[in-house]
């Protein structure tokens, strides 16, 4: 395994872990930057499904050919799969791949307030003294985890780039939330180190799964990525519309361009850029 494919996943462990320093204190961060990572993160990871992951999983490995027709219907199909698997994710997971967490009783709040209700500068901690569910919601982040981290390294051992930086954005608000799950459930340090360091390794272990126990075969590496680009797709084109985030300003318009114009520059398929 080389140094580089090392490094991707000590990049995506320590971006989630190193949030674990706020649980001290029961420190929070700001509302206002946990939207526009949000934002920012979710604007990236759509750019990158269409300039960097689509033409990936159509060329292969070889930019001047075609996959083999039949396997257009099969690729469309696991782009379907992988929407539909993230949907039934968040039922568990309430939206936290969103940067926030829809917990019942805010659910609850807006229903009474007749859709009117926001939530509080803390995502996850809407209700101080409130007791959050943690169990599932975080098997849930686990397996979206690990099935996205899965096609992050090519069976030829180029990294996709832009799927890497998406994924280390798009994990920042979630593990914001999680650690405000945390201090919201008066979790000790090691506690939430520990629990975060779970939700760390996933991403590493799904693409070490797919390394070395899957075959290296294109069909399946290509059904593999379509299922990734349909979870990637229905979790950005979620935080871009969220109700918590819909709000048109020209600072989020802003971020998006940047964020599109990120994602066009990222040599996220090496062997695809030459035919830009």
């Amino acid at each position: 395994m080389s140094t580089t494919i090392i490094l991707a996943y000590i990049l995506i462990v320590v971006g989630i872990i190193g949030w674990v320093a706020l649980v001290p204190g029961g420190k929070h961060v700001g509302a206002r930057f946990t939207t526009a990572v949000t934002v920012f993160g979710g604007a990236f990871l759509f750019a990158s499904c269409f300039i960097n992951l689509v033409p990936h999983i159509f060329l292969g490995d070889d930019p001047y050919r075609f996959v083999t027709p039949g396997i257009h219907f099969k690729i469309a199909a696991s782009v379907m799969v992988g929407f539909l698997i993230q949907l039934l994710l968040e039922q568990v997971t309430r939206g936290v791949e969103h940067g926030h967490n829809h917990c019942p009783c805010c659910e609850e709040e807006a229903e009474a307030h007749e859709h009117h209700h926001a939530h509080l500068p803390h995502p996850g901690h809407c209700h101080t003294g409130a007791v959050h569910p943690v169990t599932g919601l975080l098997i849930g982040l686990c397996i979206h985890a690990f099935l996205e981290g899965m096609p992050l390294v090519d069976t030829d051992g180029d990294i996709h780039q832009g799927l890497l930086y998406g994924i280390v954005l798009h994990n920042i608000p979630i593990a914001l939330v999680l650690v405000s799950l945390f201090i919201s459930n008066r979790y000790g340090f090691w506690r939430s180190f520990l629990l975060l360091t779970l939700f760390a390794v996933m991403t590493p272990l799904g693409s070490l799964c797919n390394l070395f126990l899957l075959p290296p075969d294109e069909t399946l590496q290509s059904l593999i990525m379509g299922v990734v680009v349909g979870i990637l797709l229905h979790v950005s084109v979620n935080i871009l519309f969220d109700h918590d985030h819909n709000h048109f300003t020209l600072p989020k318009l802003l971020l998006i361009l940047i964020a599109f114009v990120a994602a066009y520059f990222t040599p996220g398929c090496p062997e695809i850029y030459p035919l830009f």
